[in-house]
């Protein structure tokens, strides 16, 4: 039976909670975009710094957000899969095994290109959940 979200919505809870994160972080990144000019406009540069680096933990935590969704959609594909062939492989021949299919490193997120740099640190740290710091 499906759980009381999923029939709202039609997906896993877990998936649409990653969804609505990675939205609330996006959108948070480029609504700050208007405070930084209002301190910038009044010459106070210690909010100026505060709003920039809170954007850019948001866009941090989106690459985040997208980097796990896609891993998570593409497991859910997987066992998917898997499940059809091993039915296909009941009928008559496939083995059931999955081969070729895409991994986490292979998806692109679409991102900046020195996001890519902190997805690099932070496979160093996994699975703590904090990237690494930038001072």
């Amino acid at each position: 039976m499906a759980e009381a979200g999923e029939q709202v919505t039609g997906t896993k809870d877990e998936n649409y909670d990653v969804i609505s994160v990675l939205y609330h972080c996006l959108q948070g990144a480029s609504e700050v975009g208007q405070y930084i000019q209002d301190a910038e406009q009044s010459g106070d540069q210690e909010l100026v710094d505060f709003f920039r680096d809170y954007q850019e933990a948001q866009r941090d935590l989106a690459e985040r957000a997208k980097n796990l969704l896609g891993a998570r959609l593409i497991r859910t594909e997987g066992v998917q899969a898997g499940s059809e062939q091993k039915a296909v492989g009941k009928k008559g021949g496939a083995s059931g095994r999955i081969s070729g299919g895409q991994t986490n490193a292979q998806v692109s997120s679409g991102g900046r290109g020195e996001d890519d740099i902190v997805d690099e640190e932070s496979k160093e740290s996994f699975p703590a959940s904090d990237s690494p710091a930038r001072y």
